[in-house]
């Protein structure tokens, strides 16, 4: 007996020394500095996720007009939205925004019914406006008497909402725009309710800044503490908030991880929050290339507004899954806003976007969700000329190809924007093996055939296939199987194009020209004649080297010189000049970064035959 009364002392002692078997974040305690708080990891559950809905539900669907900034707008002189506020409701110093609050009664609010939606969209996280601009809480606030369970509706929407979209097992998010309200919002002038003291805490005009954010950083302990979010989002304004308040939210948002046994994450907007410090947000926008550090878009059903408004422009279906597509392709999230009506409704055009993008991600879904960024993100005709907010809408081609990759790295998924008709050649890559390879189409039992081209690239063969016979609309995914792929170099970021009409053209003939709608120098039939380009190395080394030129008269030689090193190219005899061949010439080498120019120019004159010349292209290489 005593042998094992010892045998367990040891046993409890054991478990009571014994490191516990946690993830980091579960053990790790953030401090309130932008240090530690810069070591917080990105939740795999986020990257994997790729596709989020959030909704603009507030006061502010009562009136319905311009965007979801009436607030503000209502109070501005000469403003489009001051004038319909007068015309239809009064001066604002007899109607005011709080007045708009009895006639918001959400009466046909049906969270279940939201959520099912959401779900049925293919979002993997969801979630409300928690406040906006405007200074109304969407919860059930202890700190803000001005919210939809005291008033209004009488509804706790953010916890009705939160629980029907847990019950489908997805992520939470809820989003805070109420940085702005206590940062000049509104316009306070003597008569109008926004310079009233009575209503300071609804229209964020407290003179003791302390009071104001002190309320902004309870209002998300509230919001945290009830509903446990699994990201917290920030609109912009952010930035100006005090960093011992941000510093203080993120550690106590943070920190809450151990407690609920669950990875968070935070996004913002541009510098609000140091590097590293949750998620970069593009709003209306998103990536030129594909970047190494995980980031998201928020974007709207409608082109002209956040929030419903009578004359909502709704986007077609096409659009936005072009549009998750590309962001996906490029290490990219998708949050995408619903603008439902005051009534509680989601309107019939904005449920079938939603429906529609769902039924593509139940074909397609596997070329989406918990994929990775491949070496490039994509070949094709339609490439963004700069990243960032606000950009125009973008048109894809079914010659259009994102790529995106399996976790493990074995499977790579080629998506054409488009039903690609005929063969098409993934010439952004090369095949180094393909043994025992294969090509499938997502959601259909089509046979696929490819062919390895000699240059290594692989050509795709569409099956033939009616279009009610197709797995989906918008977009189609090819699976690629156990290839052994690198990306071309040409097709990097980092690649340069000298176009023909960067050039200079020296000589009295030569001349661009106009070929198949592509721009380029003809008329070089004197060998005494050059071309001259100006062209900025960004880094020391050594760049591969082509061209593509046709050569209807005969094959013949050119001289690249970029100062001193000299690099000879042999051009074949083509069949056409309106047809381009690509003529790979080998190295130039580079011994620092800076602008140099290129001259391209004749071999050998006494073996002259006219060229035309589309283009030059560098790309690095390894020495």
């Amino acid at each position: 007996m005593k042998n094992k009364s010892l045998i367990w002392m040891f046993f409890v002692l054991f478990l009571m020394t014994a490191p516990l078997t946690l993830s980091q974040n579960d053990v790790k305690i953030f401090q309130e500095s932008w240090e530690s708080l810069s070591t917080h990891p990105v939740p795999e559950w986020f990257a994997d996720a790729k596709f989020g809905i959030y909704a603009h539900l507030g006061v502010y669907c009562v009136p319905a007009f311009g965007t979801e900034w009436y607030p503000r707008l209502m109070y501005q002189d000469n403003d489009r939205v001051y004038k319909h506020h007068i015309a239809t409701y009064g001066d604002p110093s007899t109607f005011g925004y709080k007045d708009f609050i009895p006639q918001f009664k959400l009466e046909k609010f049906d969270p279940e019914q939201w959520a099912e939606l959401y779900k049925q969209s293919g979002a993997k996280f969801a979630g409300p406006v928690a406040e906006h601009h405007d200074g109304f809480s969407m919860w059930a606030s202890k700190v803000n008497r001005w919210n939809a369970k005291d008033m209004g509706p009488q509804r706790d929407v953010v916890g009705e909402l939160v629980a029907a979209i847990r019950k489908r097992d997805m992520k939470i998010i809820t989003s805070f725009h109420h940085a702005f309200n206590v940062q000049g919002y509104y316009t306070a002038r003597a008569g109008w309710d926004t310079a009233d003291p009575k209503f300071e805490d609804l229209y964020g005009q407290f003179k003791d800044p302390k009071i104001a954010y002190d309320r902004w950083f309870t209002k998300l302990q509230e919001v945290i503490d009830a509903y446990q979010p699994d990201q917290i989002w920030f609109d912009f304004c952010l930035g100006k908030v005090p960093d011992a308040y941000k510093r203080k939210f993120a550690a106590y948002y943070y920190n809450k991880q151990a407690e609920w046994g669950k990875d968070v994450i935070i996004t913002r907007k541009g510098e609000d929050l140091p590097a590293g410090v949750g998620v970069l947000d593009i709003e209306r926008g998103r990536m030129k290339d594909s970047d190494p550090q995980l980031w998201q878009t928020d974007d709207s059903t409608a082109y002209n507004s956040w929030s419903w408004v009578q004359d909502l422009k709704v986007k077609p279906p096409v659009e936005m899954i072009h549009e998750l597509i590309d962001i996906v392709s490029k290490n990219g999230i998708l949050l995408l806003n619903v603008c439902p009506k005051a009534d509680g409704t989601i309107t019939d055009g904005q449920q079938q976007l939603l429906r529609e993008m769902g039924q593509w991600l139940k074909v397609n879904g596997e070329a989406i969700y918990a994929t990775r960024p491949w070496l490039i993100y994509g070949q094709g005709p339609t490439r963004m000329t700069k990243g960032g907010g606000f950009l125009d809408t973008i048109h894809y081609t079914p010659r259009d190809v994102r790529f995106t990759r399996s976790k493990d790295g074995k499977t790579l998924y080629a998506i054409c924007l488009g039903w690609p008709e005929g063969d098409f050649t993934l010439d952004s890559m090369t095949v180094q093996n393909a043994s025992g390879a294969r090509v499938s189409l997502l959601g259909s039992d089509a046979k696929v055939s490819y062919t390895v081209n000699p240059d290594k690239s692989i050509t795709i063969h569409t099956p033939k296939l009616d279009e009610s016979k197709r797995p989906c609309q918008y977009a189609c995914s090819f699976k690629l199987e156990g290839f052994d792929m690198a990306a071309n170099p040409f097709a990097t970021s980092q690649a340069i194009v000298l176009k023909a009409e960067q050039a200079t053209l020296e000589g009295e003939k030569i001349a661009l020209e106009e070929r198949n709608k592509q721009t380029n120098i003809g008329f070089w039939d004197n060998p005494q004649e050059s071309v001259h380009w100006l062209v900025r190395i960004p880094a020391a080394g050594n760049y591969l080297v082509r061209g593509r030129f046709a050569a209807a008269a005969g094959a013949s030689q050119l001289l690249l010189t970029a100062q001193g090193n000299q690099l000879k190219m042999s051009i074949s005899a083509s069949g056409s000049w309106d047809q381009p061949v690509t003529v790979d010439a080998g190295r130039l080498s580079f011994e620092k970064p800076g602008v140099y120019h290129l001259i391209l120019a004749s071999a050998d004159n006494s073996a002259w035959k006219a060229v035309n010349v589309w283009d030059i292209q560098l790309a690095p290489a390894n020495p």
